[in-house]
């Protein structure tokens, strides 16, 4: 995704990979969530919680079972530096900085975790993105240290975001809504905890995926 031009466009471009839809067929099960985080006191774990939390209700308030269950924490986990030289090299391809070319398969420390979507809580300046694998989903979320992503709605609404395409949605072309692409963030100002609207399509698309409660 590109943010539009609130701020710098070289601050503001984080990619939210489109992600493959899942299956056609209803979803039936829970979707297990593993978070990684560099350290306990990262509070992007608690906007992953927030971001979470908004999916269940959103699946409640269309009268469908709440589909996110927060699995397990990892924190300051051995496997971070494979994670973390595994999500450069998906960036960069999706930056179109990578020799073309297939692009590099997960790694066995990603694929050991258990979890049906991981989300990594990366260190690093680069997009974010939702990757598939294995039939789960790779779900990078880049550092909080500069604007945007030290706006606390800006960080809770790109991890919203990522977890819309690992439950099915794609892009759409309204700016000012949460699976836009590209962006203009209007809920960056606020004090209270804001996420930004799904469309008409995209509430239709989850009934059609995921069965009633």
């Amino acid at each position: 995704m590109k943010w539009l031009e609130a701020v710098p466009a070289t601050i503001l471009s984080l990619l939210l990979a489109g992600s493959p839809p899942v299956s056609g067929s209803q979803q039936t099960s829970d979707r297990h969530v593993v978070i990684l985080s560099p350290d306990e006191g990262d509070r992007r774990l608690a906007f992953t919680r927030d971001a979470v939390a908004f999916w269940n209700q959103t699946f409640l308030d269309l009268k469908l079972r709440p589909p996110l269950v927060e699995a397990d924490v990892v924190v300051a986990s051995p496997v971070t530096r494979a994670l973390e030289t595994y999500a450069r090299q998906i960036s960069m391809r999706a930056e179109g900085l990578a020799p073309p070319g297939a692009g590099p398969s997960a790694p066995r420390e990603l694929t050991n975790l258990r979890g049906d979507i991981v989300v990594f809580l990366s260190r690093q300046d680069i997009f974010s993105m939702t990757r598939p694998f294995a039939q789960r989903f790779f779900i990078v979320i880049q550092s909080d240290r500069a604007a945007p992503m030290n706006s606390p709605n800006a960080a809770r609404n790109v991890i919203a975001h990522e977890l819309g395409h690992a439950l099915g949605l794609v892009h759409n072309s309204d700016p000012t809504t949460l699976m836009c692409g590209p962006c203009q963030p209007f809920v960056l100002g606020s004090e209270e905890r804001v996420f930004s609207p799904l469309t008409p399509d995209d509430r239709a698309r989850l009934i059609e995926m995921y069965p009633p409660r």
